[in-house]
């Protein structure tokens, strides 16, 4: 049986990830208000339960950072505001969870964005929101977690 802190972690995180994919399917854009506040909620939880253990959501928060560095160095082919999300999350989900779900995250989109190329109602330079494929690979990815 999970802990509640982890129950209470996972219903922020999917709080977080609902609000924002449907920011980000309707607008394509995040609000910056959200992640910064779950950033902030995972504190009492990385300090007071040790849980994730801050080594481990450091570098969830820097999976995050490479992700807003790719933002630039992509010239915004890779959104900003994935990077910011996916920062936040390490920070409540620690590093082994949270590149689970990216990876999960991944696949969908892939497997999405390749659909879609094939009923030819997108092509190699169609922009697709990414926050509802993290909201998936939440979903998906929560039975695996621990």
């Amino acid at each position: 049986m999970k802990s509640p802190d982890w129950i209470i972690r996972m219903i922020i995180v999917f709080a977080l990830l609902l609000f924002e994919a449907v920011s980000d399917a309707r607008k394509m854009k995040i609000n910056i208000v959200p992640p910064v506040v779950t950033a902030a909620l995972s504190l009492p939880f990385i300090i007071i339960a040790k849980e994730p253990a801050w080594p481990s959501a450091l570098i969830g928060l820097g999976e995050g950072a490479i992700l807003v560095f790719a933002s630039f160095a992509t010239d915004g082919q890779i959104g900003i505001g994935d990077g910011i999300i996916l920062g936040a999350t390490g920070l409540m989900l620690g590093w082994k969870n949270n590149l689970l779900m990216f990876f999960f995250a991944c696949i969908f989109s892939a497997v999405f964005a390749a659909f879609k190329m094939v009923i030819k109602k997108a092509d190699r330079k169609s922009r697709i929101p990414f926050v509802p494929f993290i909201l998936s690979g939440f979903l998906f990815g929560i039975f695996l977690m621990r």
